[in-house]
């Protein structure tokens, strides 16, 4: 907030006349007087609508004038210069009445000074008595960050590293997300049990990250140092695996989830427990419930919209909210829970029972080698497919016998490979939507077997009495592909716009 200030020199008169004058200009100027002290009076010039104008400080000892103008509504410059302009406007005044005014007038302004010295003490004390209050629960002034910045961290270095590995620093794709723990039902129901808590780390994108890191930040600052380390910890560990175990639940199509938001969904879920309870003291208590309250909704509104697992934010915040109140048990009698840690250590064995009750029943809990298998029979697959797709495109100077030759012994033998592989993953023991997978990726490879031939032929007899079978052959493709595609992972969770 810009400010100026400006000393100048009154002879021959005391601190306290000073100051009753400088009331008197006050009042001349008809700007409002507020607070009052020893040697210093706070005013506000005229506003607009309800808001005051900007603070007007006065301060004066023997012989000696201070005056500071500074600009309280959010202003970065003093553009207009209106500080200037308010302290030449009081120094001018000041001079006037100076002249003007008798002992009578001065004592007069000394006894309006005195209740309002009196007003200010009183305010200050009941304002310090309400700081204490607030402070003794949330413990601001005493409390630190240390394990917000370390959660940060972790995810800003998580980020880069995927950056690093070869990720789009903007749009990974789902498979991306679930190659570096993502949330993935296929994987998670079937073994891959801490899928529930990496996921967490995993953002989907920069904007995606620094607006999650933003509201862990924002709510951070006020919930760390009022629960302390364990709780805090506790709390966004818990939240983020409900919000994983929601999430799993809701969408009955495998999707690819990951990000910070349902645990950050579940801090303020804690928070807004906390705040529906006596615990905060009144005074604080409204605008902090409005401004979160205001937050949430806005959150939970924007993530109906396509691409947002809404479902995990909604898991993390009821969460939250119930372990807030279980947290209110215990806050409410500070001297009980100094060293207590049963309640975290019960939501923490809640919560892995809850994770093992869920996964127990949607898969063996023990992760099938067969699934590995899979994984890489697909990654053979997209090395036999890249090399025999090349051979299948000529280029305008390959001539017909290195076309044919290309087509023969290596399009042709590697679409063999590739049925070969997916027959024999029928003996794999693959979740529904794998096996669902295997049996389309059998269908394309035989279509492109069948292609090449076509292709073989074509060449070999020069016609283009094929064409009607390549087109069929070639919209069965496209139908097995679009298959395909429906059943790859696709990224959810993205960065709400504030927010979080």
């Amino acid at each position: 907030m810009p400010e100026k200030s400006q000393t100048i020199t009154v002879n021959g008169s005391d601190g306290n006349t000073i100051l009753a004058t400088a009331y008197g200009t006050l009042e001349e100027l008809n700007w409002t007087i507020k607070y009052a002290g020893e040697n210093i009076l706070i005013a506000y010039t005229p506003g607009k609508w309800s808001k005051p104008g900007d603070e007007v400080t006065v301060q004066t000892k023997d012989n000696e004038l201070t005056v500071t103008s500074k600009m309280v509504h959010g202003e970065s410059f003093d553009i207009l210069g209106k500080n200037k302009k308010h302290i030449q406007e009081f120094l001018t005044t000041f001079e006037t009445v100076r002249v003007s005014a008798g002992e009578t007038q001065i004592s007069e302004w000394q006894k309006k000074i005195k209740p309002l010295k009196e007003e200010t003490m009183l305010l200050a004390e009941e304002e310090q008595k309400q700081a204490a209050e607030v402070n003794k629960v949330m413990n601001l002034s005493t409390g630190n960050m240390y394990v917000t910045y370390g959660i940060i961290v972790i995810n800003v270095i998580v980020f880069i590293a995927m950056v690093v590995s070869g990720v789009s620093f903007m749009s990974p794709t789902g498979e991306d997300i679930v190659n570096w723990g993502g949330n993935f039902s296929p994987y998670t129901n079937s073994g891959d049990w801490w899928r529930l808590i990496t996921c967490v780390f995993v953002h989907i994108g920069i904007i995606h990250l620094l607006f999650n890191m933003y509201a862990l930040y924002t709510i951070g600052v006020y919930l760390e140092p009022m629960l302390g380390k364990t709780k805090y910890i506790v709390a966004y560990l818990c939240t983020g695996i409900f919000a994983s175990l929601v999430s799993l639940w809701w969408h009955k199509t495998p999707v690819a989830s990951a990000g910070a938001s349902g645990a950050i969904f579940g801090m303020f879920g804690v928070f807004l427990a906390l705040l529906s309870t006596s615990l905060i003291p009144k005074q604080v208590r409204k605008q902090l419930l409005q401004s979160i309250g205001i937050f949430v909704a806005y959150n939970l509104l924007y993530g109906m919209k396509s691409g947002v697992d809404n479902a995990a934010h909604i898991g993390g915040l009821v969460s939250g909210l119930i372990i807030g109140y279980l947290y209110y048990l215990q806050l409410r009698k500070k001297e009980e829970s100094g060293n207590n840690f049963y309640q975290p250590a019960i939501i923490v064995a809640v919560t892995i029972f809850a994770a093992f009750f869920y996964l127990k029943n949607q898969g063996t809990g023990i992760k099938n080698d067969d699934t590995e298998k899979f994984s890489r029979t697909m990654e053979h697959f997209s090395v036999l497919e890249e090399i025999a797709l090349e051979a299948m495109q000529p280029s305008d100077t390959t001539s017909k016998e290195v076309y044919l030759t290309r087509l023969r012994k290596t399009a042709l033998n590697d679409w063999v490979d590739c049925v070969t592989l997916f027959e024999e993953a029928e003996k794999f023991k693959l979740n529904p939507a794998l096996q669902s997978l295997r049996v389309n990726m059998l269908q394309y490879s035989n279509h492109r077997l069948q292609q090449t031939l076509l292709f073989i032929k074509a060449a070999e007899e020069e016609t283009e009495k094929y064409s009607t079978s390549l087109d069929s052959i070639q919209k069965q493709i496209d139908l097995v592909i679009e298959e395909i595609q429906k059943s790859n992972p696709p990224v959810t969770d993205q960065p709400a716009s504030r927010d979080l």
